[in-house]
Parts: C-alpha cells; sequence; structure tokens
C-alpha cells in the first residue's frame, strides 16, 4: 500500500483534511447598536449574540452586513408569528376560511434564517460542522478568568 499523501495535498472527503476553527478569547466586543425599528425581544438577542463567543468571528463590514440581515429576519419573522397567532384562519376569495397568507411568509422567513444560521454556526450542528470548538473555546475563557493563569510565569 503506497504511503498516504500529506493532509494538506489530499482529496476526497475521506482523506482530505477539515479546517478546524476555534473561538479564541477575545476583548468583549461592544455590541453595535441595534436598528431602531426592530422589537424588544430582537434587540435583546442581539446583546447576547455580542456577549457570546461566536461575535468574534465577525470581522469585517460584510459580515456585519450578513448578520444584521440576520438579526431583520428575526426581527421580521417575530411581526409575522404575531399576526399569524391572531389570525390563523382569514376569508378566501370565494368566502372560504383559508390559511393565513402568514404562514407561507414564517416558513420563507425560516428558510432564510436557517441559512445564515449555519453560515454563522449559530446551532450546535452547525457550529460542528464549521470546525468550531466551543468546549475550548470556554475551557481557554476558564483558564484565563482563574488568578494563577494571569501571574507572570504561573
Amino acid at each position: 500500500m503506497p504511503p498516504l499523501k500529506h493532509p494538506g495535498k489530499r482529496v476526497g472527503k475521506s482523506r482530505a483534511a477539515k479546517p478546524q476553527l476555534e473561538l479564541v478569547p477575545a476583548v468583549p466586543l461592544d455590541a453595535p447598536t441595534p436598528e431602531r425599528g426592530w422589537l424588544k425581544t430582537t434587540k435583546e438577542a442581539w446583546g447576547s449574540f455580542w456577549e457570546s463567543p461566536l461575535a468574534a468571528a465577525v470581522t469585517t463590514e460584510v459580515h456585519h452586513m450578513a448578520l444584521r440581515r440576520l438579526f431583520g429576519l428575526y426581527d421580521e419573522r417575530e411581526r409575522a408569528w404575531r399576526g399569524f397567532r391572531r389570525q390563523r384562519l382569514v376569508e378566501g376569495s370565494q368566502g372560504q376560511p383559508v390559511l393565513n397568507p402568514l404562514g407561507k411568509m414564517l416558513l420563507a422567513y425560516d428558510r432564510e434564517i436557517n441559512a445564515l444560521e449555519d453560515r454563522f454556526g449559530l446551532t450546535p450542528k452547525a457550529g460542528l460542522a464549521l470546525g468550531v470548538s466551543l468546549g475550548k473555546a470556554a475551557a481557554s475563557l476558564d483558564a484565563l478568568a482563574r488568578p494563577e493563569a494571569r501571574r507572570p510565569g504561573g
């Protein structure tokens, strides 16, 4: 059997080395200002994201734009859900009861949201697929918080 290639030169899913992304502790980021028209729940979620280790991966203006788009979708989805919940059935063109069109909008929002959440690694499965090691990031943060870790030579 011939020797295996260097991991960086391998081709194919079974032999290619997967790039690993690790979140490293960073200086806490100041959350950018949420959009003025967002619901309170959306603004709170925005603040929570910026307090999480995942925020360290948002490094460019393009990332910020995509993240704002995601949170805008969260906001719109919540508004549609509230309307759908108030009135699940509406009157159709022939006077018959039909499902509120907001139901279809909710499904469309969910598809877009799921795609963006996967790109940002916001679900456990998406994080693993991106190689995000949250356990290592938490362990690193814990180690930094210990007094002996802050002493020179300790």
